[in-house]
This record gives structure tokens, C-alpha cells and sequence, in this order.
């Protein structure tokens, strides 16, 4: 038993905790998707197609649209599915937060939207 610290480890002694260990530490915490395709370090094939020339915006938004939903086939009918998906499209070119997301995510290659 130790009284008065006497018998303890002082304080210098304890291991100190790494710093993905510490409350609040952003020191090890894994970058989100989002914070990836910022910084451009997620390999994205159909980003990179845009980026060459292979494909337009307008091709790339279909191309994004149709992975999004393509969960719903199957499921929905084809007038549902294809309502969806109209409106996800439509959304991508008229929301101001979605159209921000795009532009990140293009590199501003999306300014030809309207």
C-alpha cells in the first residue's frame, strides 16, 4: 500500500500514451474518403478519364448517378429507378452543397455546369 506516493511510479516513469490513444488527437485518425478526394490521394479511374479528356462532366455525373443507384435495380421499377435517378442528376447540378462536393471533386473541372 502506498501512502503519500510513496511506492508509486512517479510521474515521468508511466509510459505516455501514443497519440491515437489521447482523447481528441487527430495525430492518428485516418483521413475520411472525403478529405482523400480533396487532397486527390484516392485513386478514382473515372476522376482521372475527366481529367484526361476521355470523359465530360456531363458523362462523368451520368457515370457517378448510375453507380449510386445501382443498388436500387431490382428493386424499384424501371419508371421508379429511372425517376431516382433523374433526380439525383438534377440535384447534382442545382444544389449549391452538392454542386460544391462536385467541383472538389473534379477540380473544378465541373464550371461548365450551368
Amino acid at each position: 500500500m502506498a501512502i503519500d506516493g510513496i511506492g508509486r511510479p512517479r510521474i515521468g516513469d508511466l509510459p505516455s500514451p501514443a497519440a491515437s490513444e489521447v482523447p481528441g488527437s487527430e495525430l492518428g485518425k485516418e483521413p475520411s474518403s472525403l478529405e482523400k478526394l480533396e487532397r486527390g490521394s484516392v485513386e478514382n479511374p473515372e476522376v482521372a478519364a475527366l481529367e484526361r479528356g476521355e470523359l465530360s462532366v456531363d458523362q462523368y455525373l451520368d457515370q457517378q448517378v448510375a453507380n449510386a443507384a445501382q443498388h436500387l435495380e431490382g428493386r424499384l421499377s424501371a419508371e421508379q429507378l429511372t425517376f431516382v435517378k433523374e433526380n439525383l442528376r438534377a440535384s447534382l447540378e442545382t444544389d449549391p452543397v452538392l454542386m460544391e462536393l462536385v467541383k472538389r471533386v473534379t477540380g473544378g473541372l465541373a464550371a461548365e455546369l450551368k
